[in-house]
């Protein structure tokens, strides 16, 4: 396995000191903070919101979220510990504020961190779960009513089409309402390639 390749393993979880180079191309790479920032936008947070996401990554996104709270909260979960370090040192005015809380831990302790949620999202981490229907039930038990849900995918596999990212919106959809969320619908950017992110709406 040649260096490429160890690089491209480590985007699952990354660690060592690779973990640490891919840390680095997930927050420097323009399309990934746009990425992030479009799906922040598209959440609408208010000031009070307490929103949660689940994969947070290098945490480019909470930063993006931090700046349009006010009295409101953000919560990150990442399983691997290289990207809480860099989220952490990323957010660290914010955290000592109280307004952003980074934990480390697999997208099963959403369960451990409090709630409920006016907003949860993740971006490229809907790939990773192998169930994805008990992913958004999940995601439902930790969500206020009327909250919302926000899933953002780019597909990253080698000669990526709309086509893939249109094919994972339909997979993304048909979970979140067999989890019973409602109002769903699909935004899509013409980034290179093409990302869609999948809302929904818990009602009750």
């Amino acid at each position: 396995m040649d260096i490429r390749d160890r690089i491209v393993r480590q985007f699952k979880n990354p660690s060592g000191p690779f973990g640490h180079i891919v840390g680095w191309i997930m927050a420097a790479r323009g399309s990934n903070r746009e990425r992030s920032r479009w799906t922040v936008d598209l959440l609408h947070i208010d000031p009070n919101d307490r929103v949660l996401e689940l994969g947070c990554g290098p945490g480019v996104a909470l930063d993006h979220v931090a700046r349009r709270l006010q009295s409101g909260t953000v919560v990150g979960i990442d399983h691997s510990l290289v990207m809480v370090k860099q989220a952490t040192r990323r957010n660290r005015e914010a955290i000592a504020t109280g307004q952003v809380l980074v934990r480390a831990g697999p997208i099963e302790d959403a369960r451990n961190v409090g709630g409920p949620f006016t907003k949860i999202f993740s971006v490229n981490v809907i790939q990773f779960m192998p169930d994805k229907m008990a992913f958004f039930r999940l995601l439902s038990t930790k969500l206020a009513g009327g909250g919302i849900v926000a899933t953002t995918y780019q597909p990253r596999n080698r000669n990526p089409t709309r086509a893939d990212a249109v094919a994972m919106a339909d997979q993304i959809s048909a979970a979140m309402e067999s989890a019973g969320f409602a109002q769903i619908h699909v935004e899509e950017r013409d980034f290179k390639p093409p990302a869609v992110c999948v809302i929904g709406i818990r009602l009750t």
